[in-house]
């Protein structure tokens, strides 16, 4: 019987808002940073998605670069 793997969670939640940064590989093995930001619920549900343009050696990396990305996001929110 095969186990399937599972990473933790990297989901983030501020106020009414769910981040989950994301690493896609790319063919060469570099890394694009991905954001998916989240909010409301049901009809009301809306969802961004944010690729960014560096590229990254590791996928910690570009991790960290999306979190990074999405604390920058709540700053610009909250001066709206």
């Amino acid at each position: 019987m095969s186990k399937i793997q599972t990473q933790p969670s990297r989901t983030i939640t501020i106020d009414r808002f769910t981040f989950e940064p994301k690493a896609l590989a790319e063919a060469d093995g570099r890394f694009h940073a991905q954001l998916t930001v989240d909010s409301g619920n049901g009809t009301g549900r809306t969802q961004r998605f944010f690729t960014f343009t560096p590229l990254f050696k590791s996928a910690d990396r570009a991790l960290a670069y999306a979190a990074q990305q999405a604390s920058e996001w709540m700053k610009q929110k909250s001066l709206a």
